[in-house]
């Protein structure tokens, strides 16, 4: 197994009902067999139409027990004990693959270990898409708020490291203790691994031909609040702030 797909989840039924569909039409065109997904639900209770909708599939689920606020770290780290590919790729629900990205990302990701291999992604204002008109809806699409001046800057400059679904090795995620659960809610702790997992002689590659694309969605409560993200963006400074290597 080259490749384990980490979904965290929470009531977020459209996203997940179209992430499964494209799964299950890749597995059909055999364009998964190196792949599989470990779907972590993290919330007060598990939803229980999701294991018959997959069933038959190389989907493992697991159930985070999440009352309050929705902890994706925690999920994620849940989810790295559970993956046995040799790479190990944080995917968010609300993302699809655009063409062949899925499989050009990880053939590029092994050709060359010494790159933390990581994509771009383009925003779309639907919930869910109709896969046979995905070439119309990607035509309608928008940069990402990452892409835009401020925030790019930030990367280019401040060197605040960023990629769009990022394929780390396996290996190198236990060692340097998975995702630090002192995120809570959205935003920060992915640039906060980027940083930590990137040692001397690895660099961050960002490839144009691996995109994306963002399904729309509304801020959720209990995960995109704003004195939460607040809160995380001053963890991860100041974490920076004591990176001597950064």
């Amino acid at each position: 197994m080259k490749l384990s797909l980490i979904v965290t989840y929470r009531q977020r039924e459209s996203h997940l009902r179209t992430l499964l569909s494209w799964w299950k039409q890749q597995s059909v065109l055999g364009n998964l067999s190196e792949c599989t997904m470990i779907l972590v639900e993290a919330d007060k209770s598990p939803s229980q139409w999701i294991n018959s909708e997959i069933q038959y599939t190389n989907i493992q689920y697991a159930y985070c027990h999440c009352p309050e606020v929705f902890h994706k770290t925690k999920a994620l780290n849940l989810g790295l004990t559970l993956a046995r590919g040799e790479l190990v790729a944080p995917f968010d629900v609300d993302l699809i693959p655009i063409g062949n990205t899925l499989q050009q990302h990880w053939q590029m990701a092994m050709l060359a270990p010494q790159f933390l291999v990581t994509g771009y992604r383009v925003m779309v204002e639907k919930e869910t898409v109709n896969f046979d008109e995905l070439n119309e809806v990607i035509e309608q699409t928008s940069i990402a708020p990452e892409d835009r001046a401020t925030a790019l800057w930030k990367h280019l400059i401040r060197q605040e490291r960023f990629g769009v679904v990022p394929f780390f090795n396996q290996n190198r995620l236990i060692e340097i203790g998975g995702w630090d659960e002192g995120f809570i809610g959205w935003g920060g702790e992915d640039q906060d691994m980027i940083e930590r997992y990137l040692q001397e002689g690895q660099y961050l590659c960002r490839s144009p031909q691996l995109v994306y694309l963002h399904l729309a969605h509304k801020p959720n409560q209990q995960w995109y609040e704003a004195s939460l993200i607040e809160s995380n963006r001053k963890y991860y400074y100041t974490k920076r702030q004591g990176d001597t290597n950064i």
